[in-house]
C-alpha cells in the first residue's frame, strides 16, 4: 500500500504545485471529481490506470512518462500482476522506450510462470504492428523463462528471435541459426516452411552445404505434405483455410528443389544437380497458381535454364560460353552470379573470357551497390576469382583492384576466413602495385586490426603484415 500511496503522494504535490484544486483539476482533465478523488485517495479505493495517469501528466504538463517508475508497483498492488494494468502499461512503455521499466515488471511477472503466456501475447501484438525490435525484449523473456522446452510458443519466439537476428555479418548469423535449428520442427506449419527457407539462405551465405543440403531435403518433404494436405481438402471440397505463410506454395517446392540442386553443384555432384534443377525448371502444374504464383514459375524456369548453363561451365563445356553470356546479358539481374561461375570454370578449365567480361562487365555494375548478403557474397567470390585469372594473364594492377574489392565485401560480410585468402594473394603481387593500392590495401588491414570479431590469431597476422608495410615504407624513404 505504501507504493500506491507513493504515486500518488506525488501526483497530488505536482497539482498544488501547479494551482490546481482537485474540482478545477477534474474539469481541466476530464476525470469527474468523484472518480479522481478515489482514484487519488490516500486509501485508494480503486487502481489508477495507465491511461488516467497519461491523462494527468498532459494536464499537468508533464512530459510523457512521468512517473511510470512508480507506477511500476501499482501493476502488482494485490500481491500479482493485474492483466488489465500490466499489458496496457508495457505497451505503453515500449511506445515511449521505458526499457528499464519494462525490465522491472517482467522480472517481477517472471517470479509465477504461469504468467508468461501473457508475456507472449504482448510480444506477438507488438510483432504483428511490425514494432519488431520492441518486441525483442518480451520474446527473450519468454526463451529464457519457459520451462516446456517443446512448447509452440518457445519455438515461435525462438523463429522471432532468429529472423531478428539475421544481417551482413555472417559469424551474427551462424550464432543465430545456431540457437534457432533445434526448434525448427515445433513450429506451425507455415512457419517451417518460412524458417526453412530462411535456414538455406544462411548456410548458403556461409558456404555450408552439407547443411543447404539438409535443409533442402527438409523443405521439400515438407511441402509435398502440405502441397498434398491441400490438394486433398479441395477434393473433398472441404473449406480452405490459407496457412498465411510469406510466399506462394509454389515458392517453397521450387526452392527446396533448387536448393538442394546448388548444394550439390558446389560438391562437385554435377549429374545429380542436373537432376534436381528438372524438379523446379517447369512447375505449371501447380494447383490453385494465382498471378503471383504464375510469376514464381516463370522465375523458377529462369533459374533452370541459367543453372543449366552454369553446370556446363563447371563441367567444362566451354562451347556453352558465348551462348550463357548472351543469356546473362539479356537477365541482367543473373549476370553477377553468372560471372562467379564463368571466372571460376575459366581458372579451372584455362579458358578466355575477355570477351564475355567486356560484355557483361558495365551490366554488373549496375548492381555493385547492392548490399543484401548474398549479392555481397556472390561480389566477394567473383573478385577473388577475376583476380585469379587476371594473375595468371599478368594483369597485376586490375588483380589489386579486384583483391582490395573482395576484401571490403569480406569485412561487411564479417568473413576473417575469406579476408586471410585475399590478403595472402596480395601479398604474393604487392611489390608490383601502385602506391595507392598499397595505401587501401593498409587501411583495410587497420580496419580488420580494430575488429574483435575477427580471429584473434588473423588480427595478430594482421599486425605482423603492418609492422613489414611499415618496415618497407621506411625503407624506399
Amino acid at each position: 500500500m505504501e507504493y500506491a500511496i507513493a504515486i500518488r503522494t506525488e501526483i497530488r504535490k505536482c497539482m498544488q504545485k501547479r494551482g490546481y484544486n482537485l474540482s478545477n483539476f477534474a474539469k481541466a482533465s476530464a476525470i469527474t471529481s468523484s472518480h479522481l478523488s478515489s482514484l487519488l485517495s490516500e486509501c485508494p479505493s480503486r487502481p489508477l490506470s495507465v491511461q488516467h495517469l497519461d491523462r494527468i501528466n498532459a494536464t499537468l504538463g508533464n512530459p510523457e512518462g512521468c512517473f511510470y517508475e512508480l507506477y511500476v508497483d501499482e501493476c502488482f498492488l494485490s500481491g500479482k500482476p493485474h492483466r488489465s494494468r500490466v499489458k496496457p502499461f508495457l505497451l505503453r512503455c515500449t511506445e515511449l522506450g521505458k526499457k528499464d521499466c519494462i525490465e522491472q515488471v517482467l522480472s517481477r511477472m517472471m517470479e509465477d510462470l504461469n504468467y508468461i503466456s501473457l508475456v507472449f501475447e504482448i510480444a506477438e501484438e507488438l510483432y504483428a504492428k511490425g514494432n519488431i525490435q520492441e518486441a525483442l525484449v518480451f520474446y527473450e523473456c519468454v526463451v529464457e523463462h519457459e520451462r516446456y522446452q517443446h512448447s509452440e510458443r518457445l519455438a515461435v519466439s525462438q523463429y522471432r528471435l532468429f529472423r531478428a537476428a539475421l544481417g551482413k555479418d555472417l559469424e551474427k548469423n551462424r550464432d543465430a541459426v545456431t540457437r534457432f535449428a533445434p526448434f525448427r520442427n515445433r513450429l506451425p506449419v507455415n512457419y517451417q516452411l518460412d524458417g526453412l527457407l530462411q535456414l538455406g539462405r544462411v548456410y548458403y551465405t556461409l558456404r555450408d552445404w552439407d547443411r543447404l543440403g539438409q535443409y533442402a531435403d527438409e523443405l521439400r518433404g515438407l511441402i509435398k505434405i502440405v502441397y498434398h494436405e491441400q490438394v486433398q481438402k479441395k477434393v473433398r471440397k472441404q473449406e480452405h483455410v490459407s496457412l498465411n505463410t510469406e510466399r506462394s506454395l509454389v515458392v517453397y517446392w521450387g526452392q527446396g528443389y533448387l536448393m538442394k540442386a546448388t548444394a550439390c553443384e558446389k560438391q562437385g555432384l554435377y549429374e545429380e544437380s542436373k537432376k534436381y534443377i528438372k524438379g523446379y525448371a517447369d512447375l505449371s502444374w501447380f494447383e490453385d497458381l494465382d498471378e503471383q504464383g504464375k510469376s514464381d514459375v516463370e522465375h523458377y524456369k529462369t533459374f533452370a535454364v541459367a543453372n543449366s548453363y552454369t553446370l556446363d561451365m563447371l563441367m567444362g563445356h566451354a562451347h556453352s560460353l558465348e551462348d550463357y553470356t548472351q543469356y546473362l546479358f539479356d537477365h541482367p539481374h543473373e549476370v553477377l552470379p553468372g560471372l562467379v561461375v564463368i571466372t571460376e570454370a575459366a581458372n579451372k578449365y584455362g579458358f578466355a573470357i575477355e570477351d564475355t567480361l567486356a560484355k557483361l562487365t558495365n551490366r554488373m555494375l549496375k548492381r555493385e551497390k547492392e548490399e543484401e548478403n548474398i549479392y555481397t557474397s556472390w561480389r566477394l567470390n567473383f573478385h577473388y576469382q577475376l583476380a585469379i585469372y587476371l594473375l595468371r594473364n599478368g594483369q597485376i594492377r586490375d588483380v589489386a583492384d579486384n583483391i582490395l574489392k573482395m576484401l571490403e565485401a569480406t569485412i561487411l560480410l564479417n568473413n576473417s576466413s575469406l579476408f586471410i585468402q585475399g590478403i595472402s594473394l596480395f601479398e604474393s603481387c604487392k611489390d608490383q602495385v601502385s602506391e595507392f593500392q598499397r595505401n587501401e590495401y593498409r587501411n583495410l588491414l587497420e580496419v580488420v586490426k580494430e575488429n574483435e570479431s575477427f580471429d584473434l590469431s588473423h588480427r595478430n597476422y594482421i599486425t605482423l603484415l603492418l609492422l613489414g608495410l611499415d618496415k618497407t615504407k621506411s625503407n624506399l624513404l
